[in-house]
């Protein structure tokens, strides 16, 4: 359910005659999450493209302007604008809708971090995840690769990525070795690794070869928090006007929609300074400590909830057949595709039964993991960004949260069924989103993976001609013990990427050292044929 970040939407046309004080308002609202310029009265918000991540942020939003409660169910209960606007108004009018999560959260008492370094929950997950193996373990890099084909200046991008980094706290973060643990601090001045190379060769096609070789190596290269330098970038040299930039950041202080923002903010930087010009960057309207402050006074809202929703559940799926015994990790990748046609029958599906793509998806999943174990009860984990306000969009760290939604399969649900379960749980778990996860995952430390991309945008250089360069998914040089010795029992993870031709581009990625290649294949097999089933012509098999 990850996104990239909001861009600008295009100068806006004011409401009509007529509109309402709230809907005027809460067309500037939509207009902002949905990045579209005009809003009409009977709009849809899912026509428009949003989704439950951006209909918890709607909430959010409606929250702080209004001041009336609000929760993701509005978006699907009232869709249509005049719709949401009337029960805006409605609500303000009744005594106990008043005080709505904006004021709550932020007038709640922020749970001390055992840090002078402020973590997000994700990072304290990380170093309990880190510690708890001899030697550590460590998750690797967020990596991108951008070809540029015009000449390219690695120094002006060195000063780039300096500025950067003097922006944005996480990244000048500090490791160092604390018994079998780490210290964090963070310093003053932290510079990037930018390393020039030339690719090799006696023809462009060769140079060209040789640079995907180079950009292969750099995505695998298997770093280390302590050691190794959090930003680091390397240029690779086909020729005066052509090169590879192959971007990465640790994971500690990074996630998937940082790499938006640290694109974007890259591009502005590059083009103003190569101009002459001063840094057109706005200041920050929140830090990272300010963020970690806000969600932390969450934890502390949701603790209960969660409690509530994970007791008694499964710490994992077994037995779960073709799952062999194994004591390390590595991650490897079977990739498939959902073609526009059945990528399109998903989507009608979900918006008949009042869902959306991520679950529907979720919810063949659920029914395949369900039928191939034979379990009842399932926890799937699914990231998102963890960015409910306006001001985090702009921040680069470690934000992402770990969704967790408790499903029941028991019953030989058929689709529709499954597909209301799954939304009825995931609207519940994106209302308390900002939750410990650190604090959770021990209590299912093997939930069920699913990794939802709604953006099917490629990577790029802002302002310079560039085009993404093909790098592996998966670092596949990270092998990993586990703790103690024990028995890896987590499941295959299934990946599904929207694709701007209407496609999904899907993987299922599995421990190499407990699956084999023929699993994965049989359950990615399981997974279409579910697909197919649940929106095919009435009485197809479910």
């Amino acid at each position: 359910m990850t996104l990239t970040p909001a861009q600008p939407p295009e100068p806006a046309r004011l409401p009509g005659v007529g509109w309402s004080p709230t809907e005027s308002a809460l067309a500037a609202i939509w207009r902002r999450l949905l990045m579209v310029p005009t809003i009409e009265r009977d709009d849809d918000f899912f026509a428009l493209g949003g989704d439950s991540f951006r209909a918890t942020q709607l909430a959010n939003q409606v929250g702080g302007v209004f001041g009336v409660r609000a929760d993701a169910k509005l978006a699907f209960d009232r869709p249509v604008l005049a719709g949401q606007a009337a029960w805006i108004d409605a609500a303000a009018r009744t005594p106990d809708a008043t005080g709505g999560p904006a004021a709550t959260r932020r007038n709640s008492t922020v749970a001390e971090q055992p840090s002078s370094v402020p973590l997000s929950t994700q990072q304290l997950e990380f170093l309990d995840w880190m510690s708890a193996t001899e030697p550590p373990r460590d998750p690797g890099a967020i990596c991108t690769a951008i070809r540029i084909r015009e000449p390219f200046d690695a120094e002006l991008l060195r000063r780039c990525l300096e500025l950067l980094a003097e922006r944005h706290q996480p990244l000048r973060t500090v490791a160092t070795p604390r018994g079998r643990g780490i210290a964090l601090s963070t310093a003053e001045h932290l510079p990037p690794v930018v390393e020039v190379v030339t690719a090799r060769g006696d023809t462009a096609q060769k140079r060209v070869a040789a640079a995907a070789e180079l950009a292969r190596a750099e995505r695998n290269r298997v770093g280390d928090l302590v050691t190794d330098p959090l930003v680091r970038a390397l240029v690779i040299r086909i020729a005066d006007d052509d090169a590879v930039l192959v971007l990465s950041v640790h994971h500690f202080v990074f996630d998937g929609w940082s790499l938006g923002v640290l694109l974007r903010e890259l591009g502005l930087l590059y083009s103003a300074l190569r101009a002459g010009s001063p840094s057109p960057l706005r200041p920050l309207a929140m830090d990272y400590a300010g963020y970690c402050a806000f969600t932390a006074a969450q934890w502390e809202l949701n603790r209960d909830h969660w409690k509530r929703v994970l007791h008694g559940a499964p710490r994992a799926l077994t037995p779960f057949p073709g799952r062999r015994a194994g004591d390390r990790f590595s991650r490897r990748r079977h990739p498939f595709a959902i073609d526009a046609e059945l990528a399109g029958r998903l989507r009608a599906a979900a918006h008949h039964h009042g869902g959306t793509p991520f679950m529907a998806v979720a919810a063949c999943w659920s029914l395949t993991l369900s039928r191939w174990s034979g379990a009842a009860d399932i926890v799937l984990m699914s990231p998102v960004p963890g960015r409910v306000a306006p001001e985090h969009d702009a921040l680069i760290g470690c934000l992402v949260q770990s969704l967790l939604i408790r499903v029941d399969t028991s019953g030989a649900p058929d689709f529709g069924t499954m597909l209301g379960r799954i939304r009825t749980s995931a609207l519940d778990a994106a209302n308390h989103q900002l939750h410990a996860y650190h604090e959770t995952a021990p209590l299912v430390p093997y939930p069920a993976r699913i990794h939802y991309e709604s953006w099917g945008g490629a990577p790029f250089f802002p302002g310079l001609r560039s085009e993404a360069f093909a790098v592996p998914r998966e670092q596949e040089d990270l092998d990993w013990p586990t703790p103690g010795g024990e028995d890896d029992l987590s499941t295959p993870e299934l990946i599904v990427e929207e694709r701007q031709d209407g496609s999904m581009a899907a993987a299922v990625v599995y421990n190499h050292h407990t699956f084999t290649a023929e699993t994965a294949t049989r359950l990615a097999a399981a997974f279409r044929d579910q697909a197919e089933a649940a929106t095919g012509a009435p009485g197809a098999a479910q």
